[in-house]
C-alpha cells in the first residue's frame, strides 16, 4: 500500500495548486529555499516547483530570470533556468508554484532524466560509495545486536551483503545504507524495498531511521560530511523524495508524476 506519507502530499499538492497549473502531470515540492527539480530534457517540460514560503519562489525566480547559473548537486554541472510564474489576477495571493526548466548538458540515457538543482555549487560535488569493510561491518551488525528490544525486528530483515557506504572525500562521518523489507502493492503498480540508515562518528553508530525506497544518489543540502538522499520507489510514474540526515533523518522534499 502507499504510505499515509505519499497520499498525505498528494492531497497538499492538490490543495495548493493554482487552477491553471491543475493536470499538470510533473511536480515538486520542496521545504528549503533555492533547491528545486527539473529535467534535463527540455522536450520534457517543465516541472511544476511548489514553496511553502512565496518569498522563497520569488527568490528562485529572479535568480533564474536574471541569466544566474544553478547547478546540479548530483555532479556539481552548471546549468541555466528558467522559472514560469503563472499569471496572477487582481486581488491573488503571491503564487506558490512556478514551471522549472533547465538548459545544459544532456546524458545520453534510455530513460527520462532528472536532477535535483541548487542556486550555488555543492560543497561536495561527488561522493565515495563503496561498500563496508569487515572492520565497518561487524561494528555495525554488534551494535543492532546490542539492542534487541529496538531491533530485533529490523535486524530479520536487513541485508547485509548489500550494504553501501558513503563518505566525503575528507569527512569525519560515514553514512552506511542497508536495505531491508521489499513492500509490493500490485493493484497500485507500486513496489520498493525499505532502506535503513546509520551514521558512523567518533562515538561509534547511531541508527537514523527508514527510507521508502533504494537511493539513486547522494547530494550535498547542508555543506557537512552527511549527505542528502534522493530516492526512488516503483510506482506508476515516478515516485522520487529527497532526505536529509543531518539533525536527524528527514524528507525535506518529493518530485512525482507521469
Amino acid at each position: 500500500m502507499l504510505s499515509r506519507q505519499c497520499l498525505a502530499l498528494i492531497a497538499a499538492l492538490a490543495s495548493c495548486v493554482p487552477p491553471a497549473w491543475a493536470g499538470m502531470d510533473k511536480e515538486g515540492s520542496i521545504q528549503r529555499p533555492g533547491l528545486f527539480f527539473a529535467w534535463l530534457s527540455p522536450d520534457d517540460g517543465p516541472v511544476w516547483a511548489h514553496f511553502e514560503n512565496p518569498a522563497h519562489l520569488q527568490q528562485l525566480a529572479r535568480h533564474c530570470n536574471a541569466g544566474a547559473p544553478v547547478f546540479a548537486l548530483q555532479a556539481g554541472t552548471r546549468y541555466q533556468c528558467k522559472a514560469e510564474l503563472p499569471p496572477k489576477s487582481a486581488g491573488q495571493e503571491e503564487s506558490y508554484a512556478a514551471g522549472m526548466t533547465v538548459q545544459g548538458p544532456v546524458p545520453q540515457a534510455d530513460t527520462r532524466q532528472y536532477r535535483l538543482f541548487a542556486l550555488t555549487p555543492p560543497r561536495t560535488p561527488q561522493w565515495v560509495v563503496g561498500s563496508p569493510d569487515a572492520e565497518q561491518l561487524g561494528a555495525l551488525q554488534s551494535f543492532v545486536q546490542s539492542d534487541d528490544r529496538r531491533f530485533g525486528a529490523l535486524r530479520r530483515q536487513l541485508q547485509w551483503g548489500a550494504a553501501r557506504t558513503v563518505q566525503q572525500p575528507q569527512g569525519a562521518r560515514t553514512t552506511v545504507v542497508v536495505p531491508g523489507r521489499v513492500v509490493r502493492d500490485p493493484n497500485a503498480f507500486y513496489e520498493a524495498q525499505r532502506h535503513h540508515v546509520f551514521v558512523r562518528g567518533s562515538g561509534g553508530y547511531a541508527y537514523m531511521g527508514e527510507v521508502p525506497g533504494k537511493p539513486d544518489s547522494y547530494v550535498d543540502i547542508d555543506g557537512n560530511d552527511l549527505p542528502g538522499l534522493v530516492v526512488s520507489e516503483g510506482c506508476d510514474g515516478w515516485c522520487v523524495s529527497l532526505w536529509g540526515v543531518t539533525g536527524g533523518l528527514r524528507q525535506v522534499g518529493r518530485f512525482g508524476g507521469h
